[in-house]
């Protein structure tokens, strides 16, 4: 039976979002549209616009919201003085203000959105110029808006984590690996195909949390990886395998991106855990997403499938 893959983001977020335990790690998310752009950018000062359907961070865009008050002066400009007139030309002297239209500062709201697509960047000063920009980058296809986390940083770059988490030999979910990506400069996401550059999950974790805390993180996020595909499985039993990204915020508190059904695996086995990495290997071959070694060797080469034809022609 085939392996299931589920490519909606949305479809699974709200599978998920139906478990009390697994809730909890999931950021604010909503299906994308005029009426939820509005709502998130008043919430959050960091919203991301993400395609329902799509890989490797491709359509992915972020809009950071800025409120500034501005003063502003709610009366005429006073006069000093040195710009006093003549007793003789008092006629000419503004009537006395009433007392509640005395001069006085006040502050008025201005907000800006910028929106980064890439490297690009863009300011816009209306939530209607920030949904033109938008639509021409969405048309008509769906997507999400989701909570940003700010993210911890590597030097001073943000990186995340890839949960990887596999049906093993008693066909039980288990989490098998862990690594992390760094953004490359500039970018937004930290996505290997966008730029970004693997390391291991101690590189980039350790130096922020003392040796207790990393490892509480650590069997926290395996039982996370294990609650997810539980909980996924409900509504979509075919899965053996998934990948979660996972970003720390800058207290270290893990949180929930999206959930991947095709994960990548080989970039584990350029980490240094090779036994890890044979693990998971061993899985993948048993449910089916890799060929196993035995089938390899059994099957006949195209060139000695010829050299057979060729054989039995001739008989």
């Amino acid at each position: 039976m085939a392996i299931q893959r589920v490519s909606s983001k949305w479809a699974k977020t709200a599978v998920l979002q139906r478990s009390r335990i697994v809730n909890e790690y999931i950021p604010v998310t909503r299906k994308y549209s005029r009426q939820t752009l509005e709502r998130m950018t008043e919430l959050f000062e960091s919203n991301y616009i993400k395609p329902d359907r799509g890989t490797y961070g491709n359509g992915v865009m972020r809009v950071k919201t800025t409120h500034l008050y501005e003063p502003v002066v709610n009366s005429e400009d006073s006069t000093t003085d040195a710009e006093v007139p003549d007793e003789t030309n008092d006629r000419n002297l503004p009537d006395e203000p009433e007392a509640g239209a005395l001069t006085s500062r006040d502050t008025y709201l201005t907000t800006t959105y910028q929106l980064q697509y890439g490297t690009e960047e863009r300011s816009f000063h209306s939530l209607d110029e920030l949904e033109r920009a938008l639509n021409d980058r969405i048309q008509e296809r769906d997507y999400i808006i989701q909570q940003g986390i700010s993210l911890m940083k590597h030097g001073d770059l943000p990186f995340d984590l890839r949960v990887l988490t596999q049906k093993n030999l008693q066909h039980n979910w288990e989490t098998t690996g862990i690594l992390g990506r760094v953004a490359a400069p500039g970018k937004i996401i930290t996505n290997i195909h966008g730029g970004g550059r693997l390391a291991t999950f101690e590189e980039l974790v350790l130096p922020h949390l003392h040796q207790d805390g990393f490892k509480k993180l650590r069997t926290e996020l395996y039982r996370l990886g294990t609650h997810t595909a539980v909980q996924l499985q409900t509504s979509f039993p075919r899965l053996k395998e998934i990948g979660i990204d996972i970003a720390l915020d800058e207290e270290g508190r893990p949180w929930i991106l999206e959930v991947n059904t095709l994960p990548g695996i080989y970039a584990f086995g350029l980490l240094p855990y090779k036994e890890a990495y044979r693990k998971i290997k061993r899985y993948a071959i048993a449910y089916g997403r890799l060929p196993s070694k035995k089938g390899k060797s059994s099957r006949t080469s195209p060139k000695a499938q010829a050299s057979s034809a060729k054989k039995r022609v001739r008989r």
